[in-house]
């Protein structure tokens, strides 16, 4: 069948573009499923870490901009990836590109919400004990060298990034819906409401079962939403036609 709709999904801190690879499992067959993946990991692991967040937009915007205006797509971004997603579409706002169909946010508080606390200058052993209360990384992992050595600049490069990003003073709603969702056990974010200033049309929010990492747990009922909402916009679409 023809890909008709376009879903770019961002990971979190610290991961890679595998965390959605579970999902071309479930994703409906007219969607194109696009992991990206952040320079210094990954595929792109020769490539070097981005400590600014503004760098890392700059980096995905390169990426995407020569497709975005070719066919209708959505973007999914988690933790840091919901705030990467949220600069990215500002940008190709303010660039005059198409605009994403929709936008889910995930496990993220609003990107008016500063870091609480600065853990990229941590030490490696106390990082490792940050990074085992985020779930999501077995702690037999953080105790294995080789990980370590590879994982830990990674998750501290992108730490950082985070915790020195600051928002703009005047909220910049987007002309798209948005999705906000979150885990139901997820003690990492809060004050979800606040994202209802972040765009100028509609808005949902959806709570899936799990903690922070829920989009793992709980991947086939997460893209069924999203095949939910990219199906809508598509039989609008084609009625147009």
């Amino acid at each position: 069948m023809k890909k008709e709709i376009k879903l770019y999904c961002f990971p979190s801190a610290g991961g890679t573009a595998q965390i959605y690879h579970g999902w071309f499992n479930f994703v409906d067959e007219a969607i194109e499923l696009v992991p990206m993946e952040y320079s210094g990991r990954g595929r792109r692991f020769p490539q070097p870490l981005l400590t600014d967040l503004a760098d890392v937009v700059d980096d995905l915007y390169s990426m995407m901009q020569p497709d975005v205006d070719r066919m209708p797509y959505m973007m999914f971004g988690h933790s840091m990836g919901s705030l990467i997603a949220y600069e990215l579409t500002k940008k190709l706002m303010q660039q005059g590109k198409r605009m994403p169909l929709h936008l889910f946010f995930s496990g993220r508080s609003s990107p008016n919400r500063p870091a609480t606390k600065k853990r990229h200058h941590l030490a490696d052993d106390e990082l490792k004990e940050e990074i085992v209360q985020f779930g999501g990384t077995p702690p037999e992992l953080l105790n294995d060298p080789e990980f370590s050595r590879m994982f830990l600049p990674i998750i501290r490069a992108d730490m950082k990034a985070v915790e020195t990003y600051t928002p703009d003073e005047e909220i910049i709603p987007l002309s798209c819906n948005i999705s906000i969702c979150n885990g139901k056990q997820d003690h990492l974010v809060a004050h979800l409401e606040e994202w209802r200033a972040y765009t100028s049309e509609e808005i949902e929010f959806r709570l899936f079962e799990g903690g922070h990492f829920y989009i793992r747990d709980c991947a086939k009922e997460v893209v069924e939403a999203v095949n939910h909402k990219a199906l809508q916009y598509l039989t609008a679409m084609r009625r147009r036609k």
